[in-house]
């Protein structure tokens, strides 16, 4: 078992740790704008344990099509028409995901400004 310090396992918090210096942002302002939505989701396959799906080839995906995740029924209901996430999409979904996709289970406020938006939708599109 793991000592903990203050309730907290000292082998999760490395993990933690070691994630978050593996994944220091580039000068890429997309990538720096990730930093938002890291703490939830990936762009590497091999990173297992995020709460929200992989990101990894969103933009141009269906939505709430990833195998082996489970969508919300507000998700499910927004891709019930075979909605795809386009950049447009996926940018509004960013600034305001419930005013998008009212209930979903993402718990995030989103991002306001439109200039960081736009590097994290164009450095998403370039996960390929």
């Amino acid at each position: 078992m793991a000592a903990t310090v203050a309730g907290l396992s000292l082998a999760g918090a490395g993990s933690i740790a070691a994630k978050a210096s593996a994944k220091a942002p580039t000068g890429d302002a997309g990538e720096r704008a990730f930093q938002k939505c890291y703490a939830c989701h990936a762009v590497d396959p091999a990173e297992k344990g995020a709460e929200g799906p992989l990101l990894k080839g969103i933009v141009g995906r269906k939505v709430a099509s990833l195998p082996g995740y489970t969508y919300s029924p507000a998700m499910k209901a927004f891709a019930a028409d075979g909605k795809t996430w386009t950049r447009e999409r996926l940018n509004a979904y960013i600034a305001d995901p419930q005013h998008v996709v009212p209930h979903n289970a993402m718990s995030f406020f989103g991002i306001a400004d439109a200039r960081e938006r736009a590097a994290l939708v164009a450095w998403l599109a370039r996960q390929r």
